[in-house]
């Protein structure tokens, strides 16, 4: 692998001696708990005790209080109620099946099983299925 060109080779430099100060401030077990991280010493301190300025405040709120426009979506068209099962499904197929069988527990799950080529599992939740329907 190449080396990678740095072009101010002071950026370097400096970047880990700012990481280095970071942290021995981290680990330093003098440090209270929950105290600000100071800053590097070369970097400019922000001089305590000066107020923004009033109208920069109000600025500031109008921005941050102004209401966003919200487009309004048409509403979506209502859920179609169902009559029941489409003609030809399994479900009506399992429906008949149920009727012919007289709610057969053993017997409707071997003929879904058979006649409609489901699984097992399958066959007994169309079972239910059934029985909720015909009831």
């Amino acid at each position: 692998m190449a080396k990678k060109h740095i072009e101010n080779p002071t950026q370097l430099d400096e970047g880990s001696k700012r990481l280095a100060h970071y942290n021995e401030w981290l680990l330093d077990p003098n440090r209270p708990f929950g105290t600000v991280y100071p800053g590097y010493p070369t970097d400019s301190k922000p001089s305590k005790g000066k107020k923004m300025p009033s109208t920069v405040i109000a600025d500031m709120t109008k921005v941050l209080t102004k209401e966003k426009k919200v487009a309004i979506k048409p509403a979506k068209k209502a859920a179609r109620v169902s009559d029941g099962p489409r003609a030809g499904s399994k479900t009506e197929l399992a429906i008949e099946i149920y009727k012919r069988l007289h709610g057969d527990k053993t017997a409707c799950i071997a003929a879904f099983h058979t006649e409609l080529g489901m699984s097992i599992a399958g066959s007994t939740t169309y079972y239910y299925n059934a029985k909720k329907a015909c009831a």
